[in-house]
């Protein structure tokens, strides 16, 4: 990578604070390393084309609760309260996590009346989830029980979310 002014800048450093600190090595190479970091982010960002950024996916993913989710979602389409009956969690819970996971680009939502259902984004754009999801998710005790749990739930269910 060529350091010009204007990587420099992005950086948050001008041209001249540069010049001035040529003596201080460890800055120097502070510096270096913040220019390519704020460099790459900003190729990455360029070539995803609106894609959400690869951090944002893994720390989405990073929270059982939110894997959970993931698992339920590659079934079908559910409704909020389909999930909260599932993991027996709140309300309020399980729209933050979903929200987490619609701002990380990995789940979209539709509205229909009060009721806010939710699904994954297209499999292709996303490949990697598919592997997750079948080759580590369902070997676990706890994501087959939450997909019997959403079986048992919805042949219950009494009422359509419609």
């Amino acid at each position: 990578m060529l350091l010009t002014d204007s990587a420099v800048k992005e950086a948050g450093y001008s041209a001249s604070f540069f010049d001035s600190k040529k003596s201080n090595k460890s800055v120097c190479i502070q510096i270096i390393y913040d220019i390519i970091y704020v460099y790459s982010h900003k190729q990455i960002y360029m070539r995803s084309e609106g894609v959400k950024s690869i951090v944002d996916i893994l720390k989405a993913l990073s929270d059982e609760t939110r894997l959970r989710i993931i698992n339920l979602l590659y079934e079908k389409e559910l409704c909020v309260c389909d999930i909260m009956e599932t993991l027996q969690i709140t309300q309020t819970k399980a729209s933050r996590h979903l929200a987490y996971l619609k701002n990380a680009g990995l789940v979209k939502d539709r509205k229909q009346a009060q009721w806010a259902y939710y699904s994954m984004v297209p499999e292709g754009s996303l490949k990697f989830l598919h592997c997750l999801v079948y080759d580590n998710l369902r070997c676990r005790e706890l994501f087959n029980t939450d997909l019997a749990s959403l079986k048992e739930w919805l042949d219950r269910k009494n009422i359509t979310c419609d």
